[in-house]
């Protein structure tokens, strides 16, 4: 019998842009929410552990539903976050738990590293609307730049998919 094998593409329709600021992830959301009069929540943090990884990276992520336009609005950040985790450390008079950091500095979007945050927004938007989008991005005083980005030419696309 042959081996079958299942190949799953994804739709990369939705609107990236880059953000560089040196802003906490709530600072440029809230920053954001008052721009567009949307409201960007803290979700739980994304997870993705890579192939050569021991342990995943967790990317903060903000996420709004406008239910009239029906669009999705998302802020994930680019590098990862510290986590704290807890090992067992076995000593000569018992064991005890210890608390450590562990983060490996991961980027969500390696190509892009000069980006510390992505505007993610899934629904219908043309051309025009992007680059006015863009623009009102770079007017809010913490953002050092902003930039529309081309999810398909992405080597790391698929950490997009959430």
């Amino acid at each position: 019998m042959g081996k079958h094998t299942l190949e799953i593409q994804y739709d990369y329709d939705f609107v990236l842009i880059g953000i560089s600021s040196h802003e906490k992830d709530y600072r440029i959301c809230w920053a954001l929410n008052n721009k567009f009069g949307i409201e960007l929540n803290k979700v739980d943090s994304l997870e993705i552990k890579g192939k050569k990884q021991e342990t995943p990276s967790f990317f903060s992520l903000f996420t709004y539903d406008h239910p009239d336009s029906f669009t999705e609005y998302t802020v994930v950040a680019n590098l990862s976050e510290s986590k704290t985790g807890i090992t067992k450390e076995n000593t000569l008079f018992g064991s005890k738990a210890k608390p450590h950091s562990y983060s490996e500095n991961e980027f969500l979007i390696p190509e892009h590293k000069q980006m510390n945050y992505f505007f993610v927004i899934k629904g219908e938007m043309d051309e025009a609307s992007v680059q006015q989008l863009v623009k009102q991005i770079k007017e809010i005083d913490m953002v050092l730049t902003a930039i529309p980005i081309d999810a398909s030419q992405l080597k790391s696309k698929h950490n997009l998919v959430f």
